[in-house]
């Protein structure tokens, strides 16, 4: 189990097929209702758990959940790939875990429509909130030292 921080910590549960909200209970959240339930699914793809809904852990990479307080779920897409997320914000580290990259090798930037693609960068969080999908993608670092920009960029 794991915050918005994908700092994952062992959890104790004696159900092979917890609900939601016996998985929020183990973390700790109270009340469950004001927290949300994401499975981190073997494909890499994150699907919201209602608090009724049960989960099979005996299936291969059925462990590993995101428990956090939240009323909603944000929807955005990495490299092609829907997924959603429980806070109005998502880091750079959180998105290039998420897209499977290295974060040494891989920078992670946000497409925008009427305006230039913008890295997002360690400490400056995306915003989710606007109306919409928002949508990323990750680009292989330059071997050259200080030529990191985005293919759209000159």
């Amino acid at each position: 189990m794991a915050g918005t921080d994908l700092q994952f910590r062992p959890l104790t549960l004696t159900d092979p097929e917890p609900t939601g909200r016996q998985i929020i209970d183990a973390a700790g959240g109270r009340p469950p209702e004001e927290y949300a339930v994401l499975e981190w699914l073997a494909d890499g793809s994150l699907e919201r758990l209602r608090l009724d809904e049960t989960t099979d852990l005996r299936k291969p990479g059925a462990e590993r959940f995101i428990v956090a307080k939240s009323d909603r779920e944000y929807r955005f897409e990495i490299d092609g790939k829907d997924q959603e997320w429980p806070e109005a914000t998502i880091t750079r580290e959180v998105l290039l875990k998420l897209a499977g990259q290295d974060p040494t090798q891989f920078s992670v930037w946000q497409e925008f429509k009427n305006q230039p693609d913008k890295e997002v960068l360690a400490g400056h969080p995306a915003n989710l909130a606007e109306k919409g999908v928002e949508r990323f993608y990750t680009v292989m670092k330059h071997t050259t030292e200080g030529n990191h920009g985005s293919p759209s960029h000159s």
